[in-house]
């Protein structure tokens, strides 16, 4: 017999325990998709950049955009993106995300975030070749993560507007935009049954075969 003749027919001899694995994990997918908790989630997309103004000069004169250090701006290099990369972890940060969250009525007046919960309701990225950050906030319902992130968005524009008040020079300032507003979720983003699923029978698979192959092994020895 062929190798893989020899292996199906390995497989067809052990198919109940294989299934058994199968099956189990399949089965361990599915309870940690049921413990998991219902997660909605809201996006918006911000832009960082010189004012329009300078932006329409540089492009009429071709002359580079000035970074804040002074230095020129490559949209194109990821060391050199200073304004998405200084505000996106300000719109992530425990104090702004707690004032956010009174402002929605998500928390009372007592109440605020640390660091590890306030990274549990959102995350802000900066987008790599580009001017943009992507905000993406997290709650247990559509209607809590919207209200979340519409006011991180007016917080961080405020913050970005107290910021930039005393920056004399335009060609250094770097305004903060929505391209995007805060999306309203339909449907859950968390968790995902289809792929916790797929990963369960995935894995069963593997394990049920690597079953196979050593239950082959000590036969032969």
């Amino acid at each position: 017999m062929t190798p893989a003749e020899r292996h199906l027919r390995a497989l067809w001899a052990a198919r109940l325990p294989f299934l058994a694995l199968v099956v189990l994990f399949v089965a361990a997918a599915g309870a940690t998709t049921a413990l998991q908790p219902t997660l909605y989630s809201s996006q918006a997309i911000l832009s960082v950049k010189a004012p329009p103004e300078v932006v329409a000069e540089a492009a009429r004169t071709r002359k580079p955009q000035v970074g804040p250090d002074g230095r020129p701006y490559d949209a194109n290099d990821p060391e050199r993106q200073s304004g998405p990369g200084r505000y996106a972890p300000r719109l992530v940060a425990p104090g702004l995300v707690t004032f956010a969250a009174r402002d929605a009525g998500l928390l009372g007046d007592g109440e605020s975030l640390d660091e590890r919960q306030a990274a549990k309701w959102v995350v802000a990225e900066a987008i790599e070749g580009s001017d943009l950050i992507k905000l993406t906030v997290w709650q247990p319902t559509a209607d809590a993560a919207q209200k979340l992130a519409v006011a991180i968005v007016a917080r961080g524009i405020d913050a970005n507007r107290r910021d930039q008040a005393d920056v004399i020079a335009a060609e250094v300032r770097r305004v903060l935009t929505v391209v995007d507003p805060p999306t309203r979720p339909s449907a859950p983003s968390f968790p995902r049954p289809a792929v916790n699923l797929s990963a369960g029978v995935t894995l069963g698979i593997l394990f049920g075969a690597a079953y196979v192959w050593v239950r082959e092994l000590f036969k032969k020895a």
